[in-house]
């Protein structure tokens, strides 16, 4: 970041910022603004288990039982994006756009600012469902149309370093040819990769068949699994970086939280012990 010194106003001297000194101050060297750039050290330990930093132009798969904080992961990675100023998309089957919105407000992150400085979109292929017709993909699981609107939607957000999140891989699966589901990611992952961009997929564990799981799997850049652990009267989330294409990953089970207003938070401190704790081996999971 620029460093830029600011002269100190006094009874006797006082001194004005010219324009162009006034834009330095408010930007990083990159153009970045840092007011838009929130930093948050407790999510960042999660880059440290594969090297600092999701690789560009890569496909990662969000994998992990229901309610473990797939879809928080994922929301998390994209906010990092945004305040990077990088643009994003959110392709979601789930839930409308709104909901989305308002969740994404709880943990402190605030998507609106970032639609209005058009970084980020919705491809709304759940609306459909509920008989809305406007501002929505009318047929959701004709993959080829919704491939021909995000498509056009990158287009407008300038093609370049995007990340997409597809939220979730479920309902894909569950109306359409399983051959059909794997060449509309394979073809979403390309256009992202040729972008330089980011695509986040999630998968909740046992939701497919464990051949077709292992084929997702396969044909991603890097996997993260979370998982929930009964631990007494208590359920636990533990996260494990089981991949990370160009990156070096630390193979451990790492326990973490959600936070409201904050999001993920990892407790690192454990590390050193997790890996041998009974019951928290790589094919422990529960579903």
């Amino acid at each position: 970041m620029t460093v830029v010194t600011i002269p100190i106003h006094t009874r006797h001297h006082r001194q004005q910022l010219s324009l162009s000194d006034r834009v330095e101050a408010t930007t990083n060297q990159d153009g970045r603004d840092p007011k838009l750039e929130k930093p948050n050290p407790p999510f960042k330990d999660f880059y440290s288990l594969f090297g600092g930093s999701l690789p560009d132009a890569s496909s990662i798969l969000i994998s992990g039982d229901p309610g473990s904080g797939k879809t928080t992961l994922a929301q998390q990675i994209l906010n990092d994006e945004l305040c990077r100023l990088k643009p994003c998309i959110i392709i979601t089957y789930d839930t409308f756009p709104s909901n989305i919105i308002e969740r994404m407000n709880e943990f402190g992150w605030d998507p609106k600012k970032y639609q209005s400085m058009n970084k980020l979109d919705f491809v709304d292929c759940y609306s459909a469902t509920a008989g809305i017709t406007e501002g929505v993909v009318p047929q959701p699981f004709d993959l080829t149309s919704v491939s021909i609107y995000l498509t056009a939607m990158m287009e407008r957000l300038g093609n370049r370093e995007i990340t997409i999140v597809l939220d979730s891989l479920i309902p894909i699966f569950s109306e359409t040819e399983s051959k059909h589901a794997i060449s509309f990611i394979q073809s979403i992952a390309a256009k992202v990769k040729k972008a330089g961009g980011k695509l986040i997929l999630t998968l909740s564990t046992g939701s497919v068949h464990p051949e077709l799981f292992h084929k997702v799997e396969s044909l991603v850049d890097g996997v993260v699994e979370l998982r929930m652990v009964e631990e007494g009267q208590m359920l636990r989330r533990y996260l494990l970086v089981r991949k990370m294409d160009r990156r070096h990953i630390t193979p451990r089970l790492v326990q973490f939280d959600i936070i409201g207003g904050r999001g993920i938070q990892l407790k690192l401190s454990r590390i050193g012990f997790l890996w041998k704790r009974p019951g928290l081996s790589h094919s422990a999971t529960k579903n």
